[in-house]
């Protein structure tokens, strides 16, 4: 939950700075270069990983500097889940202000001709950003009510089940790493 409302924050933060006083198509310019600087942090931090890696495996397991570089580890891959998200959030907003597909962000991009310039690309930006929020919030919900319904099903028939446990595997194997800890999430 923190992660996610830190990327929401920094992403506002940089459509309104991106926004301030440019039209929209530069605002939207501003915001890709920014999202390719943040591709070059997550280039970065996956280095450190890999060199950290290299180094946890030259001390022996429970040493001092062992237990060191894997509380280093746990920070960097801390930095790049946040990174990544930043930047899904970053091409969300993007793709919304350069497409506008939703009522809110076409209502928005009609409208911002009519409106002081250093106020359309924020107003753009701005609407795109709301509306990959409410699309995230509307496929959590979405993704919510399939895993509870499967896990109604589960509970009431018993060859369903049956054959739901037989197919576990393939099931695991299909299942992304997100998709694998939302279950997780809401089944407990």
């Amino acid at each position: 939950m923190f992660k996610r409302v830190v990327c929401v924050v920094v992403v506002c933060l940089m459509c309104v700075q991106i926004g301030a006083c440019a039209p929209v198509g530069q605002s939207i310019d501003r915001l890709s270069t920014m999202r390719e600087q943040a591709s070059e942090i997550r280039a970065d931090l996956h280095s450190q990983i890999d060199e950290l890696e290299l180094m946890r495996e030259s001390f022996p397991d429970g040493s001092d500097q062992r237990i060191g570089i894997e509380s280093l580890m746990a920070q960097v891959h801390a930095k790049l889940a946040i990174v990544d998200a930043a930047i899904v959030h970053a091409d969300q907003v993007i793709e919304s202000a350069s497409n506008p597909s939703d009522p809110l962000t076409i209502a928005a991009d009609s409208i911002s001709p009519y409106v002081p310039a250093p106020i359309q690309a924020p107003l753009v930006l701005g609407a795109a950003l709301v509306a990959t929020i409410m699309r995230s919030r509307s496929l959590k919900v979405g993704t919510q009510s399939i895993v509870e319904s499967i896990d109604h099903v589960l509970r009431k028939d018993e060859s369903f089940k049956q054959a739901f446990a037989a197919n576990a595997d393939t099931i695991r194997t299909i299942q992304t790493p997100s998709a694998r800890k939302m279950v997780e999430k809401w089944k407990k």
